[in-house]
């Protein structure tokens, strides 16, 4: 019951954004022919240092590198944490902003069990269309004479899986504290929004925490080098973020 009420809710967000990361991957492909040759230009053109790195990848790594930019940095990065601050925003504090909060908990079910069914739907929800984009671009690499290996292609998209669920369990830690639906969303994004800033000035961006999901991470995934270290922050962060979600849901008094 938990599952499907959750369902419903997020079924028009969760939908668009399946189309929009499935429509960024597939025509990113496709439109790999018409850049593969206009690389060397595009370097002198692009004014920030780390977007000329990620053409200079390009130019050097070929399609890897350009599939890592256009679906995993920019398709997860953005999109990914758009829906994951949407998402999260909404799971404890739209039902206080919309006074349904008290007729969810009088039901017979636990606050723990009611929390942690609506974060594993949305984990689904979330994680999922990231990687039926990648297979998407995976079906689709041979129409531009390219190959997409799907075991390091997997690898990457399960690296910056747990980017967009750091952001998501950062927005339901406020959401558990929030009365207002879309302010959790409002600062995540404002934060993520300032880190993408930052990154693109130097000396600045080694604070960015686009550094995350960046070229030097996933990159080496191509020779089944797994980024374990920052893997591992991105699970702690959303771990202690949940862990902080729950314990402030089971103590608020609505």
């Amino acid at each position: 019951m938990l599952t499907r009420q959750w369902w419903r809710e997020q079924r028009l967000l969760t939908l668009g954004y399946l189309l929009l990361v499935v429509f960024n991957a597939a025509a990113s492909v496709l439109m790999w022919p018409y850049l593969r040759d206009q690389i060397p230009a595009f370097v002198k053109i692009i004014p920030f240092e780390p977007l000329q790195q990620f053409v200079q990848a390009m130019e050097t790594d070929g399609f890897w590198a350009y599939f890592c930019v256009q679906h995993l940095w920019k398709g997860a990065g953005f999109f990914g944490i758009a829906a994951a601050g949407l998402m999260g925003s909404g799971l404890v504090a739209r039902e206080v902003d919309n006074r349904t909060a008290e007729f969810l908990l009088s039901r017979p079910v636990s606050r723990s069990r009611i929390l942690w069914t609506r974060v594993g739907v949305s984990a689904v929800l979330l994680v999922a269309p990231l990687f039926v984009a990648t297979l998407v671009s995976y079906r689709l690499a041979p129409r531009v004479d390219e190959v997409l290996e799907l075991g390091p292609a997997l690898a990457a998209t399960a690296h910056v899986s747990l980017y967009v669920m750091m952001a998501f369990a950062a927005t339901v830690a406020l959401s558990a504290r929030s009365s207002h639906a879309l302010k959790p969303a409002m600062v995540v994004l404002g934060v993520m929004l300032a880190s993408f800033a930052i990154y693109l000035v130097r000396g600045l961006w080694d604070w960015s925490l686009y550094n995350l999901i960046d070229l030097d991470h996933l990159l080496p995934l191509h020779q089944g080098v797994f980024p374990w270290q920052p893997a591992l922050e991105m699970l702690g962060a959303a771990s202690a973020f949940l862990g902080l979600a729950w314990w402030s849901f089971e103590r608020r008094d609505f």
